[in-house]
């Protein structure tokens, strides 16, 4: 009589993302706030290096140009759509959208970093969702309930806390960062709006982005002259300014794509760790920035606390 033959060995099973849309999706917004961190720090050492605009209208039309690509891949929405009296509305809304995303956000984000690091800049970010409340009010009516005051709350304490009075004076730049968040927070409600009329957030995008890069070139050779305003758009083109405007629009992609298998909760409360990205980049490439390592743990937390408030049904 033969031995029985021993059973196999249990073999060690590796996660399969593909079969958890929801750990997929988790792992989507935490790259794409590792992308964002990438794109802070980066933003700090491009600068030294600029002899125009820092590559700002370069993200703009890398961002214009993978949302495009971005939309054929995922497209939702026929062309026929853009024809429709809803398309146009939709079409008008996205462009104001992209305005105040790129023109007023991004150029206030970038002048921001430069000056006070890719810290400073992200932990401004978090008030985001606090200015969402009174855009969403103003634009959708949409009334805030005590949990997403709360919320708010939160997160303002997150950011005070990180700011309190200490031997560095504040500058106007925390005014910037400020009317930065409040742009892109405005950005996000007219977006909103424009998915009411024409569903496709890809092409909403897109379309944002185009009409960015259009006005900033015009905008810029209005005030400078055409060669010279020209000049000061595209002359940064250094491996740091394209590691910025990929790294941008990459995060960007990500943060679509996850919000195709998770929650908005989950991918705003990993995006916030864009910031912690940023400090662990400093560490391994300093930059005049100096992080405060307990005060910013504290300050995530409760602006993480704060968004789960925010974004909870």
């Amino acid at each position: 009589m033969k031995p029985k033959k021993p059973p196999p060995a249990p073999r060690l099973k590796i996660a399969d993302y593909s079969s958890d849309p929801a750990m997929l999706g988790e792992a989507l917004a935490l790259l794409a706030a590792a992308a964002y961190g990438v794109a802070g720090v980066s933003i700090v050492h491009a600068k030294p290096q600029a002899r125009g605009d820092n590559g700002v209208f370069l993200s703009i039309v890398v961002t214009a140009v993978c949302a495009w690509v971005l939309w054929l891949i995922t497209s939702t929405a026929a062309w026929i759509l853009l024809l429709s009296g809803s398309g146009g509305t939709a079409v008008l809304i996205f462009a104001c959208a992209g305005l105040c995303a790129n023109v007023l956000g991004r150029r206030s984000m970038y002048r921001v970093t430069e000056v006070a690091g890719a810290v400073n800049a992200g932990l401004l970010r978090r008030l985001v969702p606090v200015f969402a409340l009174p855009c969403a009010f103003v634009v959708l009516g949409q009334t805030p309930g005590p949990q997403l005051l709360v919320g708010g709350a939160f997160v303002l304490a997150g950011v005070l806390s990180y700011f309190r009075p200490s031997k560095t004076p504040l500058g106007g730049w925390v005014a910037l960062g400020t009317l930065s968040a409040f742009a892109y927070a405005m950005a996000y409600t007219l977006r909103g709006l424009g998915l009411l009329y024409l569903p496709d957030a890809a092409l909403g995008i897109a379309i944002g982005a185009s009409v960015a890069a259009v006005w900033v070139a015009f905008a810029t050779m209005l005030r400078q002259g055409r060669s010279r305003g020209w000049r000061h758009i595209t002359t940064d083109r250094t491996p740091a300014h394209w590691i910025t405007a990929i790294a941008l629009s990459a995060g960007q992609a990500l943060q679509f794509f996850a919000l195709s298998h998770t929650s908005v909760a989950a991918v705003s409360v990993l995006g916030a760790l864009d910031v912690l990205f940023a400090a662990l980049l400093i560490h391994w490439r300093p930059t005049q920035e100096k992080v405060a390592l307990s005060r910013l743990m504290l300050a995530m937390f409760l602006a993480m606390v704060g968004t789960v408030l925010l974004l909870s049904p």
